[in-house]
């Protein structure tokens, strides 16, 4: 079925021939970022923070997800192919957002259709490693006020540690434009996968880095795979009368892991050899219903813009994870494919994790003209966690906190502005890694706090910098060394400063660059009595993102764009005795523009990694992966 899926949509891009106005052909991300902290325009992302990392932090893991400005809860991803595209709202950039997060925002905008004619996309890419993506949009205006967004793509993913899948995505996105002013949207987006290896991590057993392995070759067991599931709907409405307008939302995620593996090398030697494990379990599944009611009420007073929020913020959340089957399937060298026979796997009873938290929060912002703007937010927070485990005492816990932010900004003149705030939040902390006692554990909430101050600096007409300071406070999770579980062990804070320069010099030249400097420490109990060093894992002091996209003058074909990437040291081990060394890694690529009959399209070309640069990654816990090897990828994507 998925061959003949993937024939069709090849099938599609050769034999549609009707004009359209481009939809998604002329996306780019280095040209539509405003600022280098990070925005994804489909499948392109630029920016330090383009991954979803804020200030050192995940504000996905963070639950900081919104989707066109409303409050969701992500428990699945929703496809690339219903999103138009993501930005990061931190600094300066979550001005006029409704109640911010200490970690930043992570704010999504779906697909719409466009103009009065319906345009099809069908995109073919040659991915990583020559995985063969297909994919099949359509826009479809059915009235003048009526619009669908049907997609359906299949992925064949590869990845840096040789394991390979299969994806298979579809659904669609319903706009409808009652009355001027208001808009009802409603979408549904899944993703099946399956056949998914188990790529190991590595562990080593002393303060050292894995010797150097092979990429792109697979060395974990072929039985240990994984399939499911991402599911996600949901519908927003919105309307504006007079100086009221009502916005409100409600969404469903899922993400169901039908099947799961995951398989680590522990106590790994200078030579490459360690013992492996595989750790398999049934039908983990992740659950969340989420949205937001806001009503704000605008008005003027001469120069001045008030406006007052009121908003309700709410989701439940149901995890069933655990009852692992762990198996220990003898030495094994790092690198090397070594396959044994399938064990006999017994699987446990699941646990139930449950979240409960409702927000109430009002809000005010003055946007004075010329002058500045003025943002203040105050959020009672009700958090309730439940965990029913076989293995361990029944776990409640609930939180009644008040959460609070404010930010202000000054116009010193119509070049700098200079803004500072403060805000207060309560944030997910993520989950237990693989090698943890408490593995895949759904950690709580916590009280989380945030000072930052900073300016932007228009330098031309075309040319802007924005540069801040921030000081960022958590609780602080890693493996608790005396009993093997992942907890809180003390807190981390993180302190520096992030710079963005972005602009259009000249015609055809656009660049985006952003930069941050930052100090992380680890303080508490676990620090003072050596459990733990005080440099949290993973974490680099330097992170540097530049990209440039420059077209020639007099030429509307083709165009060129660089990327550069540096990443400084980064602690490797929870003890601070060993690192991973910096690096810088280069991406080139080109885009051609052409007409398949009188329909728009392009051909893109990367070669990613281009020196070939060799690294490792760390997770939480200390595991290893190694980098994206230099790969090649093209692809077409044409509007019909």
């Amino acid at each position: 079925m998925l061959r003949d899926l993937r024939v069709l949509l090849i099938a599609v891009v050769a034999l549609a021939s009707s004009a359209a106005k481009a939809q998604r052909a002329a996306e780019n991300a280095a040209t539509a970022a405003d600022d280098g902290f990070g925005k994804s325009v489909g499948s392109e992302s630029v920016g330090i923070y383009a991954s979803g990392e804020v200030r050192g932090f995940s504000a996905n893991d963070a639950g900081n997800a919104r989707i066109e400005g409303l409050y969701f809860d992500e428990s699945g991803g929703i496809s690339n192919l219903f999103v138009a595209e993501s930005d990061i709202k931190v600094g300066l950039t979550a001005f006029g957002q409704p109640f911010p997060a200490p970690t930043g925002i992570v704010d999504a905008t779906l697909r719409r259709p466009n103009g009065d004619r319906p345009i099809v996309t069908a995109r073919i890419n040659a991915g990583d490693y020559f995985g063969v993506d297909a994919t099949l949009e359509a826009g479809i205006p059915l009235t003048s006020n009526l619009g669908i967004y049907p997609a359906v793509g299949y992925f064949d993913d590869r990845y840096p540690d040789g394991v390979n899948a299969w994806f298979v995505s579809y659904g669609n996105v319903l706009r409808w434009q009652p009355a001027p002013r208001s808009e009802l949207t409603v979408f549904f987006s899944r993703y099946d996968y399956g056949d998914e290896e188990t790529g190991p991590l590595i562990y080593t057993a002393g303060p050292y880095l894995p010797k150097e392995i092979k990429r792109r070759r697979y060395f974990g067991q072929d039985w240990a795979l994984r399939s499911g599931h991402s599911q996600n709907f949901g519908g927003l409405a919105k309307t504006t009368r007079g100086g009221w307008k009502v916005e409100a939302g409600l969404f469903r995620s899922s993400f169901t892991q039908d099947d799961f593996a995951s398989a680590w090398f522990a106590r790994v030697d200078r030579d490459g050899i360690g013992q492996r494990f595989i750790q398999s379990g049934r039908d983990q599944s992740y659950v969340s219903w989420s949205g937001e009611a806001r009503v704000s009420r605008d008005w003027r007073d001469g120069p001045r813009r008030h406006r007052l929020i009121a908003s309700v913020r709410g989701r439940t959340v149901d995890a069933r994870y655990g009852g692992f089957d762990l198996a220990a399937i003898g030495p094994g060298e790092i690198g090397v494919p070594d396959p044994v026979p399938e064990p006999v796997r017994v699987y446990g009873v699941l646990t139930d994790d449950r979240v409960r938290q409702t927000m109430a929060s009002v809000g005010y912002d003055l946007v004075w003209q010329d002058r500045g703007e003025l943002n203040l937010g105050v959020t009672r927070s009700d958090y309730r966690k439940a965990i029913d485990s076989p293995d361990l005492p029944s776990f409640s816990r609930r939180d009644r906190n008040w959460l609070w932010n404010g930010a202000l900004a000054l116009k010193l003149n119509g070049s700098l502005t200079l803004y500072t705030a403060t805000t207060r939040g309560l944030e997910e902390t993520g989950s237990a890694p693989l090698n943890a006692v408490n593995a895949n554990e759904v950690l709580p909430a916590l009280r989380t706090r945030q000072f930052e101050a900073g300016l932007r600096l228009a330098l031309s007409r075309s040319i802007r910098f924005v540069a801040s300071w921030f000081d960022l406070r958590k609780p602080y999770f890693e493996i608790d060394r005396s009993d093997g579980f992942f907890k809180i062990l003390g807190e981390v804070q993180h302190q520096g400063y992030e710079l963005s320069l972005s602009g259009k010099p000249v015609s055809g030249l656009s660049f985006v660059a952003g930069a941050v400097f930052m100090d992380a420490q680890v303080t508490g109990e676990a620090v003072a009595d050596g459990r733990l060093g005080r440099r949290p894992i993973g974490r680099t002091r330097t992170l540097i993102d530049a990209s440039v996209d420059w077209m020639p003058a007099g030429q509307k074909r083709w165009s060129v764009d660089l990327r550069l990437l540096f990443e400084g040291r980064r602690e490797a081990d929870a003890l601070n005795r060993f690192s991973i060394p910096q690096r810088l890694t280069a991406d080139l690529a080109a885009r051609y523009r052409f007409k398949i009959g009188t329909s728009p399209a392009i051909l893109r070309v990367k070669l990613a990694n281009l020196t070939d640069v060799f690294g490792w990654r760390v997770s939480g816990g200390g595991g290893f992966r190694t980098n994206a090897p230099r790969r090649l990828t093209g692809s077409i994507i044409a509007d019909f």
